[in-house]
C-alpha cells in the first residue's frame, strides 16, 4: 500500500509519517512539499494527507487536477481551518484532519480508510475472470492475471504463477480456449500471458521476470497480432504506444 503526504510544513509530515509508521510500518509513505511536486508524481497512490493551505497551489486546487486526471485516490484533506471542509465534498474528499491533529482522530480516519481500500480490492477479486481445476478430490481457484504461463512437460501441466507453482497430470490443448483472448499458446509446449510480456523476436518471448520462453516459427504472425491487439486496448488505460524502429 502506498500512502502520499503533502504539506507545505516538515513538521507535519514527519508527524503523520510517524503515526502512519507506527499503525503499519509496511506501508510505504511519500513526502511531497507542495501540490505542483505532487501532480508530477504519475505513480499510483492509494491514499493522500493533503493539506489545504498551501503556496500557490492549494490543496482543494492540486485535487481537482488529480481528479481531471482520473487519480482516484482517497483523500484526506488536513487543516487548521474549518471553513474549508466543505469544499471537500467537490473532490469527492474521504475525509479530513483538523491541525492539530489528534493521534486518536488520525488513526480511526485511517484505519477506516484502510479498511475501505480493502473492500474495493476484494470487489474486484470477485469479479476477475478464474478458472476451476480438479486435481484429485480438490478443486482449486486460480485467477488468470495471477498466471505467468502454462508449459507441458513429460505429461505434466505446470502452472506458473507469481508466487508459486501448480503440477498435475494434463494436456495443454484443454486450456486454450477456456484461458480467454489475453493468452497465446505461443509454442506446443508453452501457453503465454499476453499481460506479462516484456520483449519478443522471431523465436522466443520475454516475460517481465525474466523468463524466456519458446515461440514458434509457425506462432510467430499469430503471436504478433494478438500482442498488438492486447496493447491497444490499453492505451487509454497505461497510455503505451508501439514505436517499430525496424
Amino acid at each position: 500500500m502506498k500512502i502520499a503526504i503533502c504539506d507545505d510544513e516538515k513538521e507535519i509530515r514527519k508527524e503523520i509519517k510517524n503515526y502512519i509508521n507506527s499503525f503499519d510500518n509496511s506501508i510505504t509513505v511519500l513526502e511531497f512539499e507542495s501540490g505542483n511536486t505532487l501532480l508530477e508524481y504519475e505513480q499510483e497512490i492509494d491514499i493522500l494527507f493533503l493539506d489545504i493551505c498551501m503556496g500557490e497551489l492549494n490543496g482543494i486546487q492540486t485535487a481537482k487536477k488529480l481528479r481531471q486526471r482520473g487519480n482516484n485516490a482517497i483523500i484526506v484533506f488536513v487543516t487548521g481551518i474549518e471553513d474549508y471542509v466543505f469544499q471537500a465534498f467537490d473532490v469527492s474528499a474521504f475525509n479530513y484532519l483538523l491541525k492539530p491533529i489528534d493521534n486518536a482522530k488520525f488513526f480511526e480516519v485511517l484505519n477506516k480508510a484502510i479498511n475501505k481500500i480493502k473492500s474495493f480490492e476484494n470487489e474486484l477479486l470477485k469479479e476477475q475472470p478464474s478458472i476451476l481445476i480438479k486435481i484429485g478430490t480438490a478443486t482449486q481457484k486460480i485467477f488468470l492475471n495471477e498466471i505467468l504461463f502454462i508449459e507441458v512437460f513429460n505429461r505434466k501441466i505446470i502452472i506458473h504463477k507469481q508466487n508459486d507453482e501448480i503440477e498435475f497430470y494434463g494436456k495443454l490443448k484443454e486450456f486454450e480456449n477456456a484461458l480467454g483472448k489475453n493468452f497465446i499458446r505461443s509454442h506446443r509446449s508453452y501457453i503465454v500471458n499476453l499481460m506479462y510480456v516484456s520483449v519478443y523476436s522471431r523465436d522466443s518471448v520475454t516475460l517481465e521476470d525474466g523468463t524466456t520462453i519458446l515461440l514458434a516459427k509457425q506462432k510467430y504472425e499469430e503471436f504478433v497480432k494478438k500482442f498488438m491487439e492486447y496493447n491497444k486496448s490499453l492505451i487509454s488505460k497505461k497510455k503505451e504506444t508501439y514505436i517499430d524502429r525496424t
